[in-house]
């Protein structure tokens, strides 16, 4: 299985978890995964910590999305994982308000035709 098809799926193994450690409702579009009972969008955002390269994963934002989501009075969850055979082992997870990330977003880097960031791991669970 190619990388971007792995990172897929650790993606929709770790959206899952979100869903599950804070009870919220799938509800997909292209800025958000889910929504909490009160109707609030939540975007998932994951990190690997045991790369094959030794790095540890970032999470990766997108400037149009986030702007959508602050707008909505969103929510991410970020969720820091290990690649476990074809699953992934969850060590931690937090909810953020999006308009609490104060981000400097920089040049696209990918398929998206957005500004992003990419976030260290440690910045978030500090």
């Amino acid at each position: 299985m190619n990388r971007s098809r792995k990172a897929a799926r650790y993606g929709r193994l770790a959206e899952e978890a979100a869903r599950r450690i804070y009870d919220l409702d799938a509800d997909h579009a292209s800025w958000h995964d889910a929504r909490t009972s009160d109707g609030r969008p939540v975007e998932t955002k994951a990190a690997m910590l045991n790369r094959a390269d030794g790095t540890e994963g970032r999470f990766r934002i997108f400037e149009d999305y986030h702007e959508r989501l602050v707008q909505h009075g969103g929510l991410y969850v970020f969720i820091p994982y290990r690649a476990r055979g074809r699953g992934i082992q969850v060590v931690d997870a937090r909810s953020v308000d999006a308009s609490k990330l104060r981000l400097n977003f920089y040049g696209a880097g990918g398929h998206r035709e957005s500004k992003q960031v990419k976030i260290h791991p440690r910045r978030v669970f500090s």
